[in-house]
């Protein structure tokens, strides 16, 4: 998890962390001071091993609520985060035609602009991989087992454009090259195969627009990259271009980032300006910026920012601010070129007197670029720290009645000790003690019950945060999903947890 509350959780746990050491460097210099205050504070914990348990379990529950939220929060950021990587495998962003063709089915661009943009690219570092596919979807019947998928992928890709992306590998760990393909085969990725029970040999009949088209399955290759997760039949290019009668054509560019898995996706953002850059139309975007770059449509935008999550409302603050600039930047042409920012500008326009600017700016977006950009993985994993984020979130806001009745518990615990040391501290104030000495006195044993009661409330939280991970499992083994969280806790929520529940208590 990498955020709560809009908080980065590595700057939540610096803060507390300094809270935390200033608290221990303050008790520590009074300690130092008040060395027999401090001994007289000490002496009761010993002494009174039924107290003491007592107290540190009634101290523990903030810890317990706020480490259990914690866990929760990073099963769900890590469980979502692997899935996204292992079903997209090294695609970081993908390419589609945004104007022509037909409204109801894939868009097709000629082959040449793929090549097109080969060339543009050679140079950019950033890019390890670029790959031409064709991208459909149609009914599927296995004729053997009479089982049927009413939506199969079909995925395409050019043998000669997959350096980047890897082989695909059937379930045996053997590398598959997709080119060795016979005429009228296919390969069926791990889900079609559960869902059509496709075996090699087996006739797959693909539903088409005016007839159908019978494959062999030729292998079972595992999920990931361009195989999918979804029930998907690969096949050659220059297959799926006589199938569906589209020579020469293509619907969809793959791009891999420089670097791994999870590398690739920290240049995304690099990768995607680049490439909205080389799509987008200069005119287009200096109209745009002239219309948009007024008094009135900025206020308009900036009202609108507030009502958003704070990934849009970022992306809007930062388009205000490459408007008003006097030239047009390669920034002002990625947040132009976004579908979700060019969505919140039309509602901010909506939101205002001014359906003219609106409907000008709507036909202005819609011919901005000739293809879109899905900055999908990155998408991915900000969408799983938003989850966690937010059940994290629900977590502890519902807990904080609980940690409320735990701070009370806390200070019920300590009036009851006071009461019942009256004696003792009759007898300290008669040889000279001050009543600020008696206040360290509580200051120094109540320090000590935190600092385990904390760690303590770490464990158990960490142990109630796995039990709600399985009874969730459990409940969506029932479901049929196949989809299973990873319990997780990351070392920095556990630091984050345990000074809360210090500092709290």
């Amino acid at each position: 998890m990498q955020e709560l509350f809009g908080l980065s959780m590595t700057t939540l746990m610096a803060i507390l962390l300094a809270i935390f050491l200033g608290i221990m460097v303050v008790v520590g210099f009074l300690a130092l001071r008040h060395r027999i205050m401090l001994k007289l504070g000490l002496r009761n914990i010993p002494r009174r091993p039924a107290q003491t348990v007592l107290i540190i379990v009634g101290s523990m529950l903030s810890a317990v609520i706020i480490t259990a939220s914690f866990a929760t929060g990073d099963t769900i950021s890590t469980s979502i985060r692997n899935a996204s990587i292992e079903g997209l495998g090294t695609i970081d962003e993908i390419l589609s035609p945004a104007r022509g063709g037909d409204d109801f089915g894939p868009v097709y661009i000629d082959a040449s602009r793929f090549r097109t943009l080969q060339q543009d690219l050679e140079d950019f570092d950033e890019v390890d991989g670029i790959a031409a596919y064709i991208a459909e979807s149609a009914p599927a019947l296995n004729l053997r087992a009479s089982l049927s998928e009413g939506r199969t992928n079909i995925v395409a890709p050019d043998p000669a454009t997959l350096e980047g992306f890897g082989q695909f590998t059937l379930l045996s760990g053997q590398a598959y090259p997709i080119e060795n393909l016979p005429s009228g085969s296919a390969l069926v990725n791990e889900e079609a195969n559960e869902d059509l029970d496709a075996q090699v040999g087996d006739n797959i009949r693909l539903f088409l627009e005016d007839g159908f088209v019978d494959l062999r399955v030729e292998g079972i290759v595992e999920n990931g990259g361009l195989a999918g997760v979804d029930p998907t039949i690969l096949m050659p290019l220059s297959a799926a271009q006589e199938v569906f009668d589209k020579p020469g054509q293509i619907n969809a560019i793959a791009i891999s980032n420089r670097g791994g898995n999870i590398e690739g996706a920290e240049l995304s953002h690099d990768v995607t300006t680049k490439l909205r850059v080389l799509f987008a139309d200069p005119q287009i975007v200096q109209d745009l910026k002239s219309l948009l770059n007024t008094t009135e449509v900025l206020s308009l935008i900036e009202s609108h920012e507030h009502d958003l999550i704070v990934a849009h409302r970022e992306e809007l603050a930062t388009l205000r601010q490459e408007l008003v600039r006097p030239e047009v930047t390669d920034e002002l042409v990625r947040i132009l070129s976004d579908d979700e920012v060019s969505a919140e500008v039309l509602n901010a326009l909506a939101s205002g007197d001014v359906p003219h600017i609106e409907e000008e700016a709507d036909t202005l977006f819609r011919s901005l670029s000739e293809m879109d950009v899905l900055e999908i993985k990155r998408f991915l994993l900000e969408l799983s720290d938003q989850a966690a984020s937010g059940v994290t979130a629900l977590f502890i806001l519902l807990g904080l009645f609980s940690v409320g009745v735990g701070v009370l518990l806390v200070f019920l615990i300590f009036v009851m000790l006071a009461a019942a040391r009256r004696t003792e501290m009759g007898m300290a104030r008669a040889i000279g003690a001050r009543q600020s000495h008696l206040v360290q006195m509580f200051i120094f044993e109540g320090t000590a019950y935190n600092l385990v009661s904390a760690a303590v409330g770490v464990i158990v939280g960490i142990g109630v945060g796995y039990l709600i991970v399985l009874a969730t499992n459990q409940i969506l083994g029932t479901t049929g999903e196949g989809f299973e969280f990873s319990y997780t806790v990351e070392l920095r929520s556990a630091v984050v947890a345990y000074c809360l529940g210090m500092i709290i208590t």
